[in-house]
C-alpha cells in the first residue's frame, strides 16, 4: 500500500515538472505579450439579419443581431460597433427600412440592399442610379411559360412585318418583275435587347412558394435608351421574353440576330428552285402536247383549183365577136 502511494506521488511529481519546462519553453515572453494584446483587442461586433429578410420587407430590430468578427475579415461595406453601448443606436438607424435584396439568416447587412421609405418607394428604391421600371403585358406564350421570376435575366424578341412593307416601298407598289424570284419575307423575329433584369411579375417582386407563376405583367429595369426601344417596339409587333441561363457563356456574340419566314420554311426557301422544276416540267408536257397536235389534228379539205377557160372569139363583119369555149 506505502508503495502504491509513493508512486502514485513520483508520478504527480514527474507530470508537474513535464508542465511547467513546456509552459516555460513555449511561452516565452514574445508569446505572452501577444497573448495580452489579444486580450486587450476591442471586440468587434457586426450587425446580421437574425433571420431571411425578403424583398420589400419592413426591417424591425428583432429581424437584427449583432455578432462578434474577426478583425482581419471585416469588410468596409459592415455596419460595426466596438462596444455594446453602441448598439442601441446603431440598431434603429435601420428599424424602418426596406429591403432590396434577400438577406439570408446571418448574412451582414449592407447599405447597398436597403433603403429608407421616406426617401422613395420600393420601385424606385430598387432601382440602380440611372435606371427605369417598365412594364409589359405578356402571356404564359410569350413569357417562358410563367418560369420567369423576380431576379432573373431575359432576352426580348420582337416579331414583325415590317422588313416585308420596306421591300414594297423600295418597288413603289410596282409588281416585282417576272424575271426575278417573288417577294416572300413576310415575318421577321429579331433579338432587340439582351442581358435585362426582372424587377417584377405582376406585383410580386419576390416569389417564395413555387417555382414558377402564372405571369400577365413583367416590369424591368432599363436604361433611358431601353425603355425607348421598347415602348417603341411594343407598337410594331409581338414581343416575346426568353429566360436566359444563370451562366454567360464566354463565346457569346453580341452581333444583331434575326430568322425571317423563308429561313424557317425549307419550301419557301427553295422557292426558287421548286419554280424553275415546276416551269421545266410545263414546258415539256406543252411540247408533246404540240407534237401530238400536228400528228392526230383534224384533216382539213381544201378544194381542188378550177382551171381557167379556154375561149376563142369569131369576128363577123360588124358584129360583134362572138365567143367559143374550147373543151378538152
Amino acid at each position: 500500500m506505502k508503495v502504491l502511494i509513493v508512486g502514485i506521488i513520483v508520478l504527480a511529481l514527474a507530470v508537474a515538472g513535464v508542465s511547467t519546462y513546456l509552459i516555460q519553453t513555449f511561452s516565452g515572453e514574445l508569446n505572452v505579450e501577444e497573448l495580452q494584446k489579444e486580450a486587450q483587442k476591442p471586440k468587434i461586433k457586426v450587425l446580421i439579419a437574425a433571420r431571411d429578410i425578403r424583398p420589400g420587407e419592413t426591417i424591425t430590430p428583432d429581424a437584427l443581431a449583432w455578432q462578434a468578427w474577426v478583425d482581419e475579415s471585416i469588410n468596409k461595406q459592415f455596419v460595426v460597433i466596438e462596444n455594446d453601448e453602441q448598439a442601441a443606436d446603431r440598431t434603429e438607424d435601420f428599424n424602418g427600412a426596406v429591403v432590396r435584396y434577400l438577406i439570408s439568416e446571418g448574412e451582414p447587412i449592407l447599405a447597398a440592399k436597403i433603403f429608407k421609405r421616406e426617401k422613395s418607394g420600393y420601385m424606385a428604391g430598387l432601382l440602380k442610379s440611372g435606371m427605369r421600371a417598365v412594364t409589359f403585358s405578356v402571356s404564359p406564350q410569350s413569357a417562358s411559360g410563367g418560369f420567369i421570376l423576380p431576379g432573373d435575366r431575359i432576352d426580348v424578341l420582337l416579331t414583325h412585318d415590317k422588313l416585308r412593307q420596306v421591300l414594297k416601298k423600295r418597288l413603289g407598289g410596282k409588281p416585282a418583275p417576272p424575271d426575278e424570284p417573288p417577294l416572300l419575307l413576310s415575318q421577321t423575329t429579331e433579338t432587340i435587347l439582351r442581358d435585362l433584369l426582372v424587377l417584377a411579375v405582376n406585383t410580386e417582386v419576390d416569389v417564395v412558394e413555387g417555382n414558377s407563376v402564372k405571369t400577365n405583367a413583367i416590369t424591368l429595369e432599363l436604361t433611358s435608351k431601353q425603355a425607348e426601344l421598347m415602348i417603341t417596339a411594343r407598337t410594331m409587333g409581338k414581343i416575346s421574353m426568353v429566360l436566359r441561363s444563370l451562366e454567360r457563356p464566354d463565346n457569346e456574340s453580341d452581333k444583331p440576330s434575326f430568322t425571317t419566314d423563308v429561313q424557317v420554311s425549307p419550301f419557301l426557301s427553295n422557292l426558287n428552285a421548286v419554280l424553275e422544276e415546276l416551269q421545266m416540267k410545263r414546258g415539256m408536257a406543252g411540247g408533246k402536247m404540240e407534237e401530238k397536235k400536228e400528228e392526230t389534228g383534224p384533216v382539213v379539205m381544201t378544194p381542188r383549183p378550177v382551171a381557167p377557160k379556154r375561149v376563142i372569139k369569131i369576128y363577123r363583119g360588124t358584129e360583134d365577136p362572138e365567143e367559143v369555149e374550147i373543151k378538152r
